[in-house]
């Protein structure tokens, strides 16, 4: 049976640009998302940049896309998403997104964000097995950065593994709940 389509969020405008950081490990699809977002707004009519900072990462590193969507081309004249003006986050890894480069990107009453809180180690539980993910002091950074209502957390990985088999979903669902959200402002249909 055909499944009917979602409804359409409100989008945000594009008069201004829109910044949209993602955020992630290597290999879990961050620059995926910045392609499908950056291909969809290019659908849609819009102006579109997407920068990836993969950095030195390949499988487990941090990486980062900047897409800046606008209803014109040359209503963009940066890149790279600039202290304080990400409109909205899609946080993959929660140590990445509260990490001082992003956290650098986000403000209050602008900033909107999902962000996956699955407890994923780090390299540093190989050195300290006595070392605990610091889950509550990382949402407290992103949630002060952002404002108290700013920002959603989810255990996406879990729940995309659970409705796909795999979490290598979970950046996609991460997207599809900011999509719904209204923070991705580019049309169902592209």
């Amino acid at each position: 049976e055909r499944l009917n389509p979602l409804p359409a969020p409100h989008l945000p405008s594009t008069a201004k640009p829109w910044g949209i950081l993602v955020t992630g490990v290597g290999g879990t699809g961050v620059v995926t998302i910045g392609a499908l977002i950056g291909m969809a707004a290019h659908l849609d009519g819009k102006g579109v940049t997407v920068l990836d900072m993969t950095g030195r990462a390949q499988k487990g590193g941090s990486v980062f896309s900047h897409i800046r969507i606008a209803d014109r081309p040359d209503d963009l004249h940066a890149v790279r998403i600039a202290a304080g003006e990400a409109n909205a986050v899609i946080g993959g890894d929660l140590i990445v997104t509260a990490s001082v480069d992003a956290l650098a990107k986000m403000s209050v009453g602008r900033t909107h964000g999902v962000v996956n809180c699955a407890e994923t180690p780090t390299s540093e539980f190989t050195r300290n097995p006595d070392w605990q993910f610091p889950l509550d002091k990382m949402e407290a950074a992103i949630v002060e950065a952002v404002g108290p209502s700013g920002c959603d957390f989810l255990d996406a990985q879990n729940l995309a593994t659970k409705l796909m088999g795999d979490a290598i979903a979970t950046n996609l669902f991460l997207l599809g709940y900011a999509w719904q959200k209204g923070w991705v402002p580019v049309s169902a249909t592209s």
